[in-house]
């Protein structure tokens, strides 16, 4: 193998191992925390916080769970939508969180109120976020 080709499999390498150990795994005690406050979260500000500690530990239940929370303030409390907002316009992985969790797992009555919100009561500031929405809950 010539010098350059190896210097490229090791650069390769390096950036592999880096982009691992970047990663951080979500331990027995945030997957607990988490779980335990997944479905419970009422506020975008509340949400974002739980997400920013335990965004690792977004699978199975856990998942389930903030599925719920972005449910229900979409549904419950749609007119704090400008807030979330802007949260998303300052976190573009806090956004795309908030989207893939309006899924299969929540009622189909929350999904068409989602999607009948996003319709008909978008703020003229939030549009693009509203189409977002709306797509993913058809």
């Amino acid at each position: 193998m010539s010098r350059s080709r190896c210097l490229a499999v090791l650069a390769l390498a390096l950036c592999v191992c880096n982009g691992l150990a970047q990663q951080s795994a979500c331990t027995d005690r945030e997957a607990r925390r988490a779980e335990t406050e997944a479905d419970s979260l009422r506020s975008w500000d509340d949400l974002y916080r739980s997400y920013k500690l335990y965004r690792e530990c977004d699978d199975a239940a856990i998942a389930e769970g903030y599925s719920e929370s972005v449910a229900r303030i979409l549904v419950d409390h749609w007119r704090t939508l400008s807030r979330l907002a802007h949260l998303a316009s300052r976190d573009a992985d806090f956004r795309h969180f908030v989207i893939k969790h309006i899924d299969d797992t929540l009622a189909t009555e929350d999904v068409k109120k989602i999607r009948a919100n996003a319709d008909k009561r978008c703020p003229t500031s939030a549009r693009d976020l509203c189409h977002d929405l709306r797509k993913q809950a058809e």
